[in-house]
């Protein structure tokens, strides 16, 4: 009969096989740990802060796992020694079989006990044992703990180091393009030293903090500046290759400026002699003469190749050359606007004058002489404009007061 508590031949040889099959897969999932890209990676590398604190607790871990796989395996090989002594083993033999198999045989480091903590008699030192299936546990977290550290590291390296080397190539042309199209720039120029600085302290944080880089991960800000920065130099390109368009169309608008002038000078002229208390200030007559000085300036910044200067420069230059304008043509269209006014006024008594004859009332001396009033003002060197429109309108009024038929009460006290 089998002793209480003993474990069958059955139960031993199941087992035996188990943890035959578990020593196995522990030694294949050890030796893909130890060839981890990971661990390639950490393995002897000059590691600064969370990555260096995190891969001492790992590297630890993992040399415990050698010496706790060691144990594990030779008790392992010890169980079946004793399991081999006999084909059908006797009681001695399953108790120690059940000892190996279940008991606390695995003895753990010795830990100090702290005087404050052991009795007058108690033992200075302990010793924790647990069984073969308690090892497995602690192995089995140790292992998943250390797993993670390399297969963090490595992804986070091999993402980081995607990304940093076309951040550099792309920093590279917008230094050449910045060299190109913003020498005078120094907010450029220090841009880009800027960036290349943090683009090297990023690379060395990946290098030697690789799970801080992860964390906090300063790449995409880099890549949101490169961006903005390249997109400033774009601008600056479009600047350099659009100026000989902006200057010709400045030039055109200069030349309009000067025309548009000139004709309001010699209409205000003319208006000086034909409209008495015109009214109105004397044209410009600078407005493209204070605008050149500026355009030779925009050409002094393109030969030093300050084109972000030129660009601000070039845009307040073309307002201010769009409003000048504006202003000449609204001062010629005012004071062409009076003379615009004389001929109209000369036109309407013409008219009138036409009607009244197809009316009937070409020989009416009272009308007549509204209408010598009102021609005499309009055809008299410098007009009265005022003057001549009141004469006009009451010219006008006369000839309607004539055109409406008289009252019914009138024509019956004529009868």
């Amino acid at each position: 009969m089998r002793m209480q508590g003993l474990l069958s031949r059955e139960e031993v040889d199941r087992a035996l096989d188990r943890l035959g099959a578990d020593s196995d897969r522990i030694a294949a999932s050890l030796v893909e740990m130890d060839g981890h890209a990971g661990h390639q990676l950490l393995r002897g590398a000059s590691l600064a802060g969370d990555t260096a604190r995190r891969w001492a607790e790992a590297s630890a871990a993992m040399a415990t796992l050698w010496e706790q796989f060691a144990t594990y395996r030779g008790l392992v090989d010890r169980a079946r020694e004793v399991r081999a002594r006999r084909a059908r083993p006797g009681d001695d033999e399953l108790a120690e079989l059940t000892a190996l198999l279940t008991d606390p045989v695995v003895e753990l480091d010795s830990q100090q006990v702290p005087i404050e903590r052991r009795g007058l008699t108690g033992a200075a030192e302990v010793t924790q044992r647990i069984t073969l299936d308690d090892l497995l546990g602690r192995m089995n977290s140790a292992f998943t703990m250390v797993t993670d550290v390399l297969a963090t590291a490595e992804a986070a390296w091999s993402a980081a180091i995607g990304r940093l080397d076309p951040l550099a190539q792309d920093l590279r042309a917008v230094s050449v393009r910045a060299e190109s199209v913003a020498a005078a720039d120094r907010g450029v120029a220090a841009e880009v030293s800027r960036l290349d600085a943090d683009l090297d302290a990023a690379r060395e944080l990946v290098l030697t903090d690789v799970l801080t880089a992860a964390s906090k991960d300063p790449l995409p800000g880099i890549a949101t500046r490169l961006g903005a920065l390249r997109t400033r130099l774009a601008e600056l390109v479009a600047v350099r290759d659009s100026f000989d368009g902006r200057l010709a169309a400045l030039d055109r608008t200069l030349s309009d400026i000067e025309a548009a002038e000139a004709t309001a000078r010699q209409t205000y002229t003319a208006v000086q002699d034909k409209i008495l208390n015109p009214g109105l200030p004397e044209p410009a007559a600078d407005g493209s003469a204070r605008l050149r000085p500026r355009v030779q300036a925009l050409l002094g910044k393109r030969d030093a190749g300050d084109w972000a200067g030129l660009a601000a420069e070039a845009d307040a230059l073309d307002r201010v050359a769009a409003d000048t304008l504006d202003a000449a043509r609204r001062s010629l269209r005012a004071v062409g606007g009076l003379l615009d006014r004389r001929a109209e006024l000369r036109g309407r008594l013409e008219a009138y004058r036409v009607k009244a004859a197809r009316l009937g009332y070409g020989e009416d001396l009272a009308l007549e002489k509204l209408h010598e009033q009102a021609r005499g003002l309009l055809f008299t060197a410098p007009c009265d404009l005022p003057a001549a429109t009141r004469a006009l309108n009451r010219y006008q009024q006369a000839l309607q007061d004539r055109e409406r038929p008289p009252h019914p009460a009138s024509q019956e006290g004529s009868e």
